[in-house]
């Protein structure tokens, strides 16, 4: 507490008083000029020594101070209590006016004992300064205390800002970010103060403060769970409003792609699931604004345009932008799943899935908008999945690429794919999956005849060499024909047959592409697993293959025919391709198929109703590619494999004996000899039939008949049975007469558990005025006597 002051008195009433007290002591020296002398010859007053903690000074720095200058240092010594405590002797004290000189020094403490103007001694003892000393040394011995600063309060003045001592230990907590909870703090307050309830409340802190310092694992899930919630609506309050309203509320966009961020503004992480929900979002918001058409803008800054031109223009170009950045956050989120070679570091399943996701989109979007802006570049992403190590990728990216080539009506896009593909065959070779060209059997090339290119091209360079020798026409003349060609094009235009001789020419671009594929595969990797893929393309495509290739496929193919590293399927695969090559060029090749025919004979039986029943579907293709020629192979080699297929359908599921069935029925159309062998009371020739025999012209089939149709008359499937019963009695096949032997198989194929016809429901006949039984006796005994008991026993119930 500060020492109460004392009264102020004038400085002449203070000095009467001394000299009256000195006056009656006998100590007074009357001289008149005294004053003057003793103002002349005044001592200096020493510095003194300030301290914020002593309280003899208090009242001393207070007077010399006016209101703002104690309200300043008032302020200091919050944020700084050692602030006086440090000032050395010989700092110099600011320069003042004069007014605040005179004002000060009646205010300053008169120092330790020297004589006054009348010559008397002070009250203050030496006792007083030893404690200031001793006060002062303590308070250097301390260990110097940190600040930390609090939150300013407002008050009449304005804003004051505070500050509170703390230890080094709780500075080096809360630096560490393990500052203590603000409950701890107050028990530990309390528990400081002089109040009676110590003990209990020290009792209770160690359980209070670790159940405020630990989270659980409830509490993780409830904060993930409500932060999940909150941006699910915060997502889905951008995405309406900005579907309600896109010119004007495209900057929503911003949010939705931050969103998709791996970490946020304060350098957390963001969760997964947010992402997912970002990205699937901004997919689905980006499908419904974006435009059909390419987007091509130029500078129009020399040039004025309308108002609402320019609106147009201005979104747009923030269109592309936000499309653009929504397209690098997921080939970067989508490059977890493309491993380079020697990375061995393991990704978590949280971000594969976002991987996924991304792919996803990409291919959403590439098959929604395939002739947008940046249309390519999502090809070039997802081109490369194809050889990824995830299924779940390849499939997604291989189902795209075949729905982009099924709805691809300019050929832009598909000649896109096509060449990044035979780039990525260039780069893997045949370490590359079969999955991955798989797609390209969806490619619509049927329309295509390169040979019909090849004799335009011929025709157009003979016409210009007509045309050097006509006499040069004059000036008039070539200006009327340039002119008449350009209506020409305009007509072309108006009637789209401009557009269909561009896509004609980006087909022919794609077929020549998938053929180098082809080719390439059969001379650098027969032996890869990429070639049943190859050998399937050739035999789908093989009618647009220019006729100076035919021989040398067909030499390719049938040394591999003889190859023993080539697997069983492969071989089949070889054989269907060459039938498909024969029955597409016809009489322009001089090529001997009995060695195919005599393979595919042999090996027909290969195929069973277990794991080999897939192959019956090569077969069936191979055979009916023989039917088309039917007029140019041997009549004893059409009755061989008449004979093989009513054999082969015994062992196969029901749409393998369908479809056999239905080819051996365009055989008997196709040739007089096959339906003799339909005929029951038929002349058999000489000879017996040989099935072991592994060529079919010398196996002596004429001698064979049908009988495996009277077996296929009871078979265990409706249509069957029918298409059996129809072939004996030589009766047209009513159900199955529209459709081929492949569409057959694959639409009675009952793997799917789609039964066709279905199976009826058996309904139970009850017999009428049935009584069921409640139950029955084992022991005839038992029986007996339990109807003794019952006789004997008296079942009347009286109320007592």
């Amino acid at each position: 507490m500060a020492k109460k002051r004392k009264l102020k008195i004038s400085k002449v009433k203070r000095n009467n008083q001394t000299t009256n007290k000195m006056r009656k002591q006998g100590k007074l020296n009357l001289q008149r000029h005294r004053n003057k002398v003793q103002k002349q010859k005044a001592p200096e007053k020493p510095q003194i020594e300030y301290s914020s903690e002593s309280e003899a000074s208090a009242d001393g720095w207070a007077d010399m101070l006016d209101d703002e200058e104690q309200q300043y240092i008032m302020k200091r010594l919050a944020k700084q209590p050692q602030l006086l405590s440090n000032i050395q002797e010989e700092e110099k004290q600011p320069n003042r006016s004069r007014k605040r000189k005179r004002e000060t020094k009646e205010r300053v403490p008169k120092p330790t004992p020297t004589m006054n103007d009348s010559g008397a001694e002070n009250d203050i003892s030496d006792s007083d300064d030893e404690i200031e000393d001793k006060y002062e040394m303590e308070l250097a011995a301390r260990p110097v205390k940190r600040l930390r600063p609090l939150l300013p309060i407002k008050t009449k003045l304005g804003l004051q800002e505070r500050a509170e001592e703390c230890d080094d230990t709780e500075s080096e907590e809360e630096s560490e970010g393990q500052s203590k909870p603000k409950l701890r703090e107050s028990l530990e307050e309390h528990t400081d103060s002089d109040s009676g309830v110590d003990g209990t409340v020290e009792e209770d802190t160690p359980e209070e403060s670790s159940e405020a310092g630990e989270i659980t694992t409830v509490q993780l899930l409830a904060a993930r769970r409500d932060k999940l919630a909150h941006e699910k609506l915060r997502i889905g309050a951008l995405c309406s409003s900005l579907l309600e309203n896109p010119e004007k509320k495209l900057n929503n966009l911003y949010a939705i792609l931050y969103l998709m961020e791996e970490r946020l503004k304060d350098n957390t992480l963001n969760l997964h699931s947010v992402r997912k929900l970002a990205t699937l979002s901004a997919c689905e918001v980006f499908r419904d604004i974006l435009p059909e058409y390419f987007l091509r803008h130029q500078d129009y800054s020399n040039i004025k345009l309308k108002k609402d031109t320019l609106a147009l223009y201005k979104h747009e170009k923030e269109l592309l932008a936000f499309y653009k950045r929504y397209l690098q956050r997921l080939e970067k989120a989508a490059m977890v799943l493309r491993k380079k070679k020697g990375d061995t570091r393991k990704v978590d399943e949280s971000s594969i899935q976002l991987g996924l996701i991304s792919v996803h989109c990409m291919c959403s979007l590439l098959q929604s908008r395939p002739y947008f802006n940046f249309a390519s570049n999502i090809a070039q992403s997802i081109v490369p999945f194809l050889a990824c190590s995830d299924s779940r990728a390849a499939s997604a990216v291989t189902d795209c690429c075949a729905q982009v080539f099924n709805e691809d009506t300019r050929g832009e896009i598909t000649l896109t794919v096509v060449r990044l593909i035979n780039q990525l065959v260039k780069r893997r070779g045949a370490n590359l999956p079969p999955r991955a060209l798989s797609c390209l059997l969806a490619l619509r090339i049927r329309d295509i005849d390169l040979d019909e290119e090849k004799d335009l091209k011929r025709k157009q360079a003979h016409d210009q060499k007509r045309k050097k020798r006509i006499v040069n026409l004059s000036k008039k003349e070539k200006k009327r024909a340039k002119k008449l060609k350009e209506v020409e094009r305009e007509l072309l235009e108006t009637q789209a047959q401009e557009s269909e001789l561009a896509r004609r020419k980006q087909m022919t671009e794609v077929t020549k592409t998938v053929f180098h594929i082809y080719f390439r595969l059969l001379k650098t990797a027969p032996r890869s697993k990429l070639l049943a893929v190859a050998l399937e393309g050739i035999a789908k495509f093989t009618h647009v293959i220019n006729l100076e290739y035919y021989s040398d496929l067909v030499s390719i193919l049938g040394r591999l025919l003889t190859d023993d590293a080539v697997g069983g399927r492969e071989r089949l695969l070889i054989v269907r391709a060459v039938l498909a090559v024969l029955a597409g060029a016809g009489d322009a090749l001089n090529v001997d198929p009995a060695g195919f025919h005599a393979y595919l004979y042999a090996h027909a039986l290969d195929a069973h109703a277990g794991a080999t029943h897939e192959d019956a579907k090569i077969i069936l293709e191979a055979v009916s590619q023989l039917t088309h020629r039917a007029r140019r192979v041997s009549p004893a080699v059409l009755q061989a494999f008449a004979k093989r297929l009513a054999t082969l359908a015994l062992q196969l599921h029901h749409n393998g004996a369908l479809g056999c069935l239905a080819l051996l029925h365009q055989l008997a159309q196709h040739s007089k000899h096959v339906s003799q062998m339909l005929e029951t009371d038929m002349d058999v020739g000489s000879g017996r039939f040989d099935p072991t025999s592994p060529s079919p012209e010398h196996c002596n089939a004429h001698a064979a008949s049908l009988h495996e149709l009277t077996a296929l008359a009871t078979h265990y499937h409706p249509t069957v049975r029918e298409v059996a019963q129809s072939l004996m009695e030589r009766r047209p096949l009513t159900q199955l007469g529209k459709l081929t032997p492949l569409q057959i198989f694959e639409q009675y194929d009952g793997s799917q558990m789609a039964f066709k016809p279905s199976v009826p429901t058996l309904k139970r006949d009850k017999p009428p005025n049935s009584k069921v039984q409640s139950h029955t006796w084992t022991q005839l005994s038992l029986k007996e006597y339990c109807e003794c008991v019952e006789s004997n026993l008296s079942m009347v119930i009286t109320n007592s």
